[in-house]
């Protein structure tokens, strides 16, 4: 029996072997017959363009090169690389949900396993000679699959992945290091690849072009009149819900200039369940406007799911209205074009803002944040389309700024990238792409955790003093930490929100206090599920505890803050309640003397949660303005928890110190009858030292004149009589 298991083993092995060498020659066969080259790269049009005018490149000095296209069904490149003409395959794989455990990093693990194992099959069958990948999630299985069998030395081909942006995204910046190149666009990247990453640029495709408007205007399906500014908006291949929204916005504010303007608009592709461009457009065009806004509208505005001709529609434009993928940009160099930037936010290594800015340092951009605002009752992103139509127009009236906007977009980004890109894979050494560049440490902006530890810190040493502004090199900086912290508020995961929450307040953006309001107030319910777990609303107690500390760190006081103030007082939550009574003694100037306040307190005093009761007590010291105050504190002495007798005593400090009640020996008797032990175990008893401090305080206005010493003395025997 071991021997059949043997010789079963021997042939199994033979067979693999075999199997394995017959591989490997047919590949070395196959690639050294033709040039076989695969791509991958998708999700949007800025991982497939550039793939694509990589692949013009090659066919222009190698026509007969056979290309496989490789995505993920239901992607931008679905429709992009089908128009092209590319044959292409599709394979399982799914954007990485974080290293947060739950069942999307199961679901992730399992596509992506099928993923490798589709694209090992098709590395197989097609045999490049070159792997080429320009990022999205799909490039890992592709890129995993070719390494695999490259170290099983089944697979002869090179890998080069190419990277757009300023910053690496989690996929490229994991696997670069393993791939033969790192293509790169900015000359900051090349400190994250120093072994073999190489500055090349963005490869745009042969028909962006600039063309004369005549001829850009032939193969439009629409007529520009020749007095006319043009503005081209767009957000990508898949649209930008921000951009569309606000793009329809604002033709309200540009009807009155609809004689000197006309706006092209791309919407995207995207029809995903929460979101179809081309159908939330058309919703929001018929319910803004009525059919006599909307005939003058058409009169200077068309708008396009996709335009696969986009580089008739930017030779048309004056000015460009987009996000800031580096595709984008790059295109937008190349036609020497300005643009109004909104970059979205919290990417992976902000990267779009990055983009942005590095565009607007070279004075070829201006830069719009969205905002996060509560409209129809839902905290979403937006920009508001009054601002836009006003930033627009600005531009446009000023042809000196419009020109020289132009004349630095054209010097922004490296020319001539496919052609780089070519000397590379072909190893001509046509270009020296490495010349004047060097691998310069790139300072990223801080993250949402970093930025929280900091600004935290610095807050809690000098509060009274704190200043964001003084804390950051950049003044941008803080601009763009602050739309950060609002972009999280409309986050899906509550740890998100929560951040949010607390960089609105330690960024001291005041203007978003009343979507701060609007999270504290809200009840919408959970589900079943989550309300099993434990959960009470949406906007969890955790937030609306800590939309309760931002208040108190913007120190911003009205009305409205008063009345979800006083609603909080009435939280499910304990721990809201609790910051509550904090924040109204916070805000006690303003409060103290009104009647309900004080009654809305004193009921808190009998909370069931006795942390609540202690800052009510302290809240009471803060805001009560006669007699009454005290004698609600004097009742508290014989409280089962120490910490709540300690919170009267400092609520009766307090008062001593506001001048509400004055110092004298029936105070004296009154608050010698705390009961001043403690059921804890510790070495030092804060209320005793408390108590002393009050004594101490009466004595000192009491005995007048009289050294400070005799005072010490007096408050001491009297905390021993007591004690005792």
């Amino acid at each position: 029996m071991l021997k059949i298991s043997l010789i079963v083993f021997f042939l199994i092995l033979l067979f693999s072997i075999s199997l394995l060498y017959g591989l490997s020659r047919r590949w070395k066969r196959l690639a050294s017959q033709d040039s076989r080259v695969l791509l991958t790269g998708g999700g949007t049009g800025g991982h497939v363009n550039p793939a694509l005018a990589m692949a013009e490149g090659i066919r222009n000095r190698e026509p007969e090169t056979k290309f496989l296209y490789v995505g993920v069904k239901g992607k931008a490149e679905s429709v992009i690389v089908r128009r092209a003409g590319y044959p292409l395959r599709f394979v399982l794989s799914q954007g990485f949900p974080g290293l947060r455990l739950s069942p999307s990093t199961l679901l992730f693990l399992i596509k992506v396993s099928v993923g490798i194992f589709q694209s090992m099959i098709l590395l197989l069958w097609f045999a490049p000679r070159w792997v080429v990948a320009t990022g999205g999630y799909v490039s890992a299985p592709v890129i995993l699959a070719a390494l695999l069998l490259k170290s099983l030395r089944i697979g002869h081909t090179r890998i080069y992945l190419h990277e757009q942006n300023s910053i690496p995204g989690q996929l490229n910046a994991l696997l670069g290091r393993w791939v033969d190149r790192v293509l790169l666009t900015f000359s900051q990247t090349l400190s994250f690849f120093p072994k073999n990453g190489v500055l090349v640029g963005y490869p745009i495709r042969g028909s962006i072009t600039q063309k004369p408007r005549e001829e850009a205007q032939k193969n439009l399906p629409f007529r520009v009149p020749a007095d006319r500014k043009v503005v081209f908006a767009f957000g990508g291949s898949q649209g930008a819900r921000t951009i569309n929204r606000a793009i329809v916005d604002a033709l309200r504010f540009l009807i009155p200039h609809r004689h000197k303007v006309f706006i092209i608009h791309g919407t995207g592709l995207n029809k995903s369940f929460e979101y179809d461009a081309s159908k939330d457009t058309e919703r929001r065009l018929q319910k803004a406007y009525s059919p006599e806004e909307l005939e003058l509208i058409a009169d200077f505005y068309v708008r396009q799911d996709y335009f696969h001709n986009i580089g008739d529609v930017y030779s048309l434009s004056d000015l460009m209205v987009c996000r800031s993928g580096a595709g984008s940009l790059n295109e937008i160099s190349r036609l020497r074009k300005p643009a109004i930037l909104i970059p979205k936010a919290n990417l992976p290594g902000d990267h779009q803002v990055m983009n942005a800015r590095a565009m607007k340092h070279a004075g070829a951009a201006e830069i719009l944040y969205e905002d996060t605002i509560v409209e129809d009752g839902v905290v979403l992103e937006k920009l508001e389309g009054r601002f836009l139509a006003d930033r627009i127009m600005r531009l446009l009236q000023d042809t000196d700024r419009l020109d020289e906007m132009a004349r630095c977009s054209g010097t922004f980004l490296r020319r001539q990238a496919v052609e780089r890109i070519l000397s590379e894979m072909y190893e001509d050494k046509a270009y020296n792409n490495g010349s004047g560049y060097q691998a310069l440490p790139f300072k990223p902006l801080l993250t949402n955790g970093q930025l929280l530890a900091f600004l935290s810190q610095s807050q809690a040493r000098n509060p009274s003093h704190y200043n964001p502004g003084n804390l950051l090199d950049d003044p941008d900086d803080l601009i763009y930490y602050r739309h950060r912290a609002a972009g999280l508020l409309s986050h899906n995961a509550w740890q998100d929100r929560n951040l949010g929450v607390k960089l609105i307040g330690l960024t001291l953006y005041s203007e978003k206090i009343p979507t701060l309001l609007h999270m504290l107030a809200d009840r919408t319910p959970v589900s079943r599920f989550k309300e099993f777990l434990g959960g009470d609303f949406e906007q969890v107690g955790f937030i609306r505890r800590n939309v309760l500390q931002a208040l108190r760190i913007l120190n911003r006081f009205d009305g409205e803050v008063e009345k979800h103030l006083f609603m909080a007082l009435e939280d499910p939550y304990f721990e809201v309640r609790s910051q509550a009574c904090v924040t109204a003694s916070h805000f006690g100037f303003f409060l103290s003397g009104q009647e309900w306040w004080f009654h809305a307190l004193e009921q808190r005093l009998q909370d069931p949660c006795f942390e609540v009761v202690i800052e009510a007590a302290l809240a009471i010291g803060e805001l009560g303005t006669d007699s009454s105050a005290l004698e609600i504190l004097l009742r508290m002495r014989e409280s089962r928890y120490w910490q709540v007798r300690n919170a009267a005593l400092k609520g009766i400090q307090r008062l001593l110190q506001r001048k509400i009640i004055v110092p004298s020996r029936e105070l004296l008797t009154e608050t010698g009858t705390f009961v001043l032990t403690s059921t804890d175990f510790r070495p030092h008893f804060a209320i005793k030292e408390t108590y002393k401090n009050l004594q101490k305080y009466c004595l000192e206005q009491l005995l007048g004149e009289r050294p400070a010493d005799e005072a010490r003395l007096l408050v001491e025997r009297a905390v021993r009589k007591h004690s005792s």
